[in-house]
């Protein structure tokens, strides 16, 4: 009768039910005692704090005060270029200027796309690298910022860009895995009768 009931019970009541509670230990600290909380060890609400209180939304304005004046600044240099051609002809040889630099310091990486017989851009890569005219990750200045667990931090550009092979296309034979799961389906009968052919 008492193994009916618990049938029962177990059917009507939630799981949840057969849970006891016990009770927490709390640890007491001694008067005077505050416990130290590390500023690092904040939460999304201390930061929706930080945002909507009042020194958030003053920051804010600030903030945009800021960007509204250097739009501003930038809108009316633009304005004075087209309307004084010295100074637009100032702006363009900057320009130019910028782009030859700019040309100039890719040209450097045109070994990377080189394809001749026998050729190895490592080689290019190293001398390149010895004379200075390329930096590579290793040696770039990194955000300190942006040290985590061992890390030296992150560089400003991609760093695979600056290796010598990038452009090589190595293709492993083996990669092509579809063809290989076709060959199950009678991809070997069509390759023989090819053959025969």
């Amino acid at each position: 009768m008492s193994g009916l009931l618990l049938l029962a019970a177990s059917l009507i009541f939630p799981p949840a039910f057969g849970f006891v509670l016990v009770p927490r230990t709390i640890t007491h600290f001694p008067v005077g005692h505050r416990q130290q909380v590390s500023p690092h060890l904040m939460s999304i609400f201390d930061d929706l704090k930080l945002i909507f209180s009042e020194e958030g939304k003053k920051n804010r304005a600030e903030y945009e005060e800021r960007e509204r004046a250097e739009m501003e600044e930038a809108q009316r240099q633009i304005m004075e270029r087209r309307n004084n051609p010295e100074k637009m002809e100032e702006y363009e040889a900057e320009v130019m200027a910028k782009r030859r630099v700019l040309a100039e310091d890719k040209s450097v990486w045109d070994f990377q796309t080189k394809t001749e017989e026998g050729y190895d851009p490592l080689t290019d890569w190293e001398r390149l690298r010895a004379e200075g005219k390329i930096t590579v990750g290793s040696d770039m200045e990194r955000d300190k910022g942006s040290e985590r667990l061992g890390s030296e931090g992150l560089v400003e550009v991609r760093t695979d860009e600056l290796l010598p092979y990038i452009d090589q296309g190595y293709v492993d034979d083996d990669a092509d895995v579809m063809g290989k799961f076709m060959n199950i389906f009678g991809g070997k009968k069509a390759q023989k009768a090819k053959n025969d052919e």
